[in-house]
């Protein structure tokens, strides 16, 4: 399939842009090498285990969200599975419409506090959420960008 997809892209015009570079390149296996235990995209492997501190180590969830009701759902799997739900923080962009009366455009944080868990301040600080009118929305791209720019900032 990449093959078909890169060879509809290889036309006069593109080789004129980019020269030979269209097509196909070789990148390192993404599998750790069962002889040598190396990784080439994940070094370090002491936060990976229970005695090295994984049940500790924050992991941080962003959620894109644009007139979503599954959002609140999806707070509640987050903290509900989790074996450590302290170390999850979860930032939202909520991208709804004011004054509607639409369930889509109900809170992420306040449907999750009033249909799944009546106890959700203990989960307060783990959660920020930035609200956007639909109307200024800029697609999911943007959201997730001003969601690791929220990340970012937090270190």
């Amino acid at each position: 399939i990449f093959n078909a997809l890169t060879s509809r892209q290889d036309k006069p015009e593109n080789r004129k842009q980019w020269g030979d570079n269209i097509g196909y390149i070789d990148v390192e296996p993404s599998e750790c090498d069962p002889e040598t235990g190396k990784c080439p995209y994940y070094t370090y492997k002491a936060d990976a285990t229970r005695e090295g501190g994984a049940l500790e180590t924050p992991i941080h969830m962003l959620i894109a969200s644009f007139r979503d009701q599954l959002c609140p759902r999806t707070l509640h799997n987050a903290f509900n599975r989790a074996e450590n739900p302290h170390r999850i923080y979860i930032r939202v962009i909520e991208q709804t419409e004011e004054g509607s009366d639409l369930i889509d455009d109900a809170g992420c944080w306040a449907r999750y506090c009033e249909d799944y868990n009546t106890n959700c301040q203990e989960y307060k600080d783990n959660v920020r959420t930035v609200h956007v009118n639909a109307k200024d929305a800029k697609g999911p791209t943007d959201a997730r960008s001003k969601l690791s720019a929220m990340v970012n900032y937090d270190y």
